[in-house]
């Protein structure tokens, strides 16, 4: 596991994300400015600015956690402050004391009770807009359409 800055509670604020699967750290008090790349889970409850990618990973931000980058990961949880476009997968969760300020792309997105989003947002890559195979018309549309062309 990889660590920076003050020492504090890992504690993973999903249920997808087991706390043996966090590999990355970045503790309050530490910025990093420039791109981060991680697989697995990154917890950050310092300050990240500029890019985050993973590919199959899961960013956590912490109640002190502030990103200011563009995020593209597999799942996203915020219960600090992103500020930039996130990009997910799966699934972006804002937990009550979470705020993201700028637009979200995800295939779900939960906003619990409590928590701030300022921006737009767009439900992508759902089976039926991405579905190669022509959608099967129900049998009463059927029989209304044959019933239509005999007369």
């Amino acid at each position: 596991m990889m660590k920076f800055g003050k020492s504090s509670s890992a504690n993973v604020t999903t249920s997808e994300a087991p706390v043996s699967d966090l590999r990355g750290f970045l503790g309050e008090g530490t910025h990093i400015n420039g791109e981060v790349t991680f697989k697995d889970i990154l917890r950050v409850d310092g300050q990240i600015s500029g890019k985050i990618i993973s590919e199959s990973g899961t960013l956590l931000v912490g109640e002190s956690g502030h990103v200011k980058a563009s995020v593209e990961a597999a799942n996203v949880s915020v219960s600090g402050i992103i500020e930039g476009t996130v990009t997910a997968k799966n699934k972006v969760e804002i937990h009550p004391t979470g705020k993201i300020l700028g637009d979200v792309y995800t295939t779900a997105f939960i906003i619990q009770h409590g928590a701030v989003f300022e921006g737009k947002s767009q439900m992508t890559g759902r089976a039926d807009s991405t579905s190669k195979t022509p959608a099967k018309t129900p049998p009463a549309e059927k029989e209304i359409n044959s019933a239509v062309k005999q007369s």
